[in-house]
């Protein structure tokens, strides 16, 4: 059996987003109990409308948190060095990149406008 670079270099792909998934969990999880903790110090002040805004990241956090593990989950039981699914496995990981990578840039502003 040969051996081509191509092979090496979608197998290295592959392990590179899995871990880069495995990543985008621990972050998202980190983000909600960073979340869940700004509640608890607002909700003894009672500031409803920061509460409202507070619950709705979370929200947002975790169904963003579910598809990604979902998705996760998917890939994992559907590995395989096939190229067609490689592709579509590529596409549907640059979906949830894009998710993730949004969620970020408005929790950062959101954390920037609640920290001041």
């Amino acid at each position: 059996m040969n051996v081509y670079y191509l092979d090496i270099n979608r197998s290295y792909t592959q392990q590179q987003s899995a871990r880069e998934l495995e990543f985008w969990i621990i972050h998202l999880k980190n983000i909600k109990k960073e979340l869940d903790l700004f509640y608890s110090e607002i909700n003894q002040t009672k500031h409803l409308l920061i509460e409202k805004a507070i619950l709705l990241q979370t929200s947002k956090i975790n169904s963003i948190l579910k598809a990604i593990q979902n998705y996760k989950e998917f890939r994992d039981w559907m590995h395989n060095d096939n190229l067609q699914n490689s592709m579509a496995f590529m596409y549907e990981h640059n979906k949830h990149k894009n998710k993730y990578l949004q969620l970020t840039k408005e929790y950062k502003i959101f954390r920037s406008k609640l920290t001041q």
